[in-house]
């Protein structure tokens, strides 16, 4: 079983990679034609980085299938294989927001800002919208699965752990909350302009975030002070299992003073 779960890690090792390698190429290629847009020019690259996005999109979800299983094995590298997989999987969704809003819109970066909603042609708008919106259920989607079945860790190491994990996680769920804003931004701004827009999806899982924080700070202040009691523990059993009880010990008059 071990060493099935260990060449399932060496397999996430080189294929995420092979997906990173892939979000550079699609990166890069973006980048070069909103630079076209900038100077006047039409994008050369968007069936290509279209179909690089796709295919990075179905690895990653092949890597979380096998980030899970070893979560299911309790592999010691499961969490720090899904924080590698989930890394990728924000880089995926960044660069397709950026593709969608920016370079299918034909907004220039150089703005700072896309252009007013009501000017865009409505087609691109619906369909930009729509595949940022589908990216921000899916991160609320991902997000909320992933606090639904979080471990809380058995002793200080884990518990340690999963906190650290979670700070990050917490951190990014914060950061999210911009764009839920900007969303329901373009979404007041759509309806201003007589424009049918998609739901916003709800907030991102902010209070559960919270109260797993909360939880988790509690349980490993509670834990921090209960290891070091049984080490306490450990070192006087040890100097008990250790001590010289015959008659012939000179400090068995202490040890009993000790005692009392």
């Amino acid at each position: 079983r071990l060493e099935r779960l260990q060449r399932i890690v060496s397999k996430l090792q080189m294929e995420s990679g092979l997906c990173e390698e892939q979000l550079n190429q699609a990166d890069t290629l973006l980048q070069s034609d909103i630079r076209l847009l900038n100077a006047g020019k039409a994008p050369q690259k968007a069936a290509e980085i279209e179909r690089d996005l796709d295919k990075a999109d179905a690895m990653i979800r092949v890597l979380f299938n096998d980030v899970q299983t070893l979560k299911d094995g309790r592999h010691p590298q499961g969490e720090q294989m899904y924080r590698r997989v989930y890394r990728l999987h924000e880089r995926l969704v960044a660069i397709r927001t950026e593709y969608n809003l920016r370079l299918k819109s034909g907004a220039p970066v150089a703005a700072q800002a896309p252009a007013p909603l009501g000017q865009r042609p409505r087609q691109e708008l619906d369909d930009a919208t729509l595949r940022y919106l589908q990216d921000l259920l899916a991160w609320v989607e991902e997000n909320q699965r992933r606090l639904g079945a979080a471990e809380w860790g058995v002793d200080l190491p884990t518990v340690e752990s999963h906190l650290g994990s979670h700070r990050g996680l917490h951190q990014s769920i914060e950061e999210f909350r911009a764009k839920i804003e900007r969303a329901r931004a373009d979404e007041g701004e759509m309806r201003g302009q007589g424009v049918r827009a998609q739901p916003i999806p709800a907030p991102p899982p902010q209070n559960s975030s919270k109260s797993r924080l909360r939880h988790l700070e509690s349980l490993h202040a509670f834990v921090s002070a209960a290891t070091k009691e049984l080490m306490w523990l450990n070192e006087k059993e040890e100097e008990e299992v250790n001590f010289d009880w015959s008659d012939r010990n000179p400090n068995m008059t202490a040890k009993k003073e000790n005692y009392s």
